[in-house]
């Protein structure tokens, strides 16, 4: 009989995964350290603002539509269908974003994917090569970083200004000739900041100007899913006309209250509805493994597409969230959308101060693992009194420090 070898596992994959960073970085870092005080104590009341999972219900048209659609007796709905989505679904949201965006967006501009973190893998696989450079903007959502690596490529991060909104004097810096792509997060996660109508026509401008002088063309991805969950919609600034060569990611997690539903889409600009590009896609989920977005979620998005979560929920607890911080001398720059908050630290080292409030009873994270030292994140996805004890406990820790 052939004995089977006895192997160290960690040290079978340890060469595999060395040059990944940890996905979910110090956000799950500090929530499995809730977890392990939980533990430890059970009755220990802890409220858990480190983990970004919107809380809001899904609009009730939501949920009787999607009623109707688990009930309707039509054959062929749960079935295989084109890796780019039903063709009635593209065509609705062409149409859609073509108001909205301000520019022609065609039926094979659209491709619905697996949550917007689908849509960006997508586009990664389509457009970067090994040694390509990614350029990401300060204050980042943390897994962008092993997006990136996991191509074998390199995220060049771009500082942020007081007012987190990127520096363009250090993004011409950081362009050099491996530049293939700027993913830019607006509205943002951590700090819900939606970049200013004169921040976006700067890196236009210079992405511009870089492609008409050195004929190098740099793909701009747009990461929205908090567009939908913004206080002032006049803050959106459509990038779609402004540069041709921008792709939008969007998903419905938060706006309809479906985070786990994944289901998202990328559209870009109608000029560019080739076969090559949505077959590149087309290519690009399948061997991803996505294959396609889920049927059922995709036919929901034409009846529900203009509900919404209650957006103004969200706007009280950030809004109470920082009165109370700031009646503590903890500064905090209101967010213009969803419902983060990214106070500055108090103190001068955020983890140690991340990991005493934890004792306190509150998780947040450290703004390091958002690329901002001196920072940290809270998500405020729990009902108004809590966010309110959150942060009462928060400014009674830094009193007794």
């Amino acid at each position: 009989m052939h004995k089977l070898q006895k192997f160290d596992i960690a040290k079978c994959y340890s060469n595999k995964f060395k040059n990944l960073s940890l996905m979910g970085g110090d956000i799950r870092k500090m929530f499995m350290l809730g977890q392990k005080i939980k533990l430890e104590n059970p009755s220990f009341d802890l409220i858990d603002l480190s983990l970004g999972n919107p809380d809001l219900e899904p609009p009730l048209e939501v949920l009787s539509s999607l009623k109707e659609l688990l009930m309707s007796s039509e054959k062929g709905h749960h079935r295989y269908m084109d890796s780019a989505g039903l063709l009635e679904v593209r065509d609705y949201l062409a149409k859609e974003l073509s108001k909205s965006e301000k520019t022609h967006i065609a039926q094979d501009s659209v491709y619905l994917t697996v949550g917007a973190a689908g849509g960006i893998q997508i586009l990664l696989r389509t457009f970067i090569e090994e040694n390509d450079e990614v350029i990401i903007f300060a204050p980042y959502f943390p897994e962008y970083i092993p997006y990136v690596e996991n191509y074998n490529a390199k995220p060049i991060i771009v500082k942020c200004d007081k007012k987190h909104e990127p520096i363009l004097d250090d993004l011409r810096k950081k362009i050099s000739s491996k530049t293939k792509m700027v993913l830019m997060n607006s509205p943002n996660n951590p700090s819900g900041i939606a970049y200013s109508k004169k921040t976006i026509e700067g890196i236009v401008h210079i992405l511009e100007e870089i492609k008409n002088k050195k004929g190098h063309v740099i793909q701009l991805v747009s990461d929205e899913p908090y567009s939908r969950v913004i206080y002032d919609e006049s803050k959106v600034v459509p990038l779609m006309n402004l540069y041709a060569h921008s792709w939008l990611v969007r998903s419905f997690s938060k706006d309809l209250g479906l985070a786990g539903e994944r289901i998202g889409f990328i559209a870009w600009r109608g000029e560019f509805a080739f076969p090559e590009i949505i077959n590149a896609f087309r290519n690009a989920s399948r061997v991803l493994g996505f294959v396609s977005a889920p049927r059922l979620m995709q036919r929901i998005i034409p009846v529900a597409y203009n509900a919404k979560v209650d957006v103004q929920i969200y706007k009280n607890r950030v809004e109470s969230f920082i009165r109370i911080l700031s009646g503590g001398g903890i500064e905090t720059i209101m967010p213009d959308a969803g419902f983060f908050v990214f106070p500055k630290c108090p103190v001068q080292n955020e983890y140690e101060f991340c990991e005493g409030l934890v004792k306190k009873g509150v998780l947040c994270v450290p703004g390091s693992g958002f690329g901002c030292p001196g920072f940290f994140r809270a998500s405020l996805t729990q009902e108004q009194s809590r966010v309110e004890d959150a942060a009462h406990r928060i400014v009674q820790f830094v009193k007794n420090k």
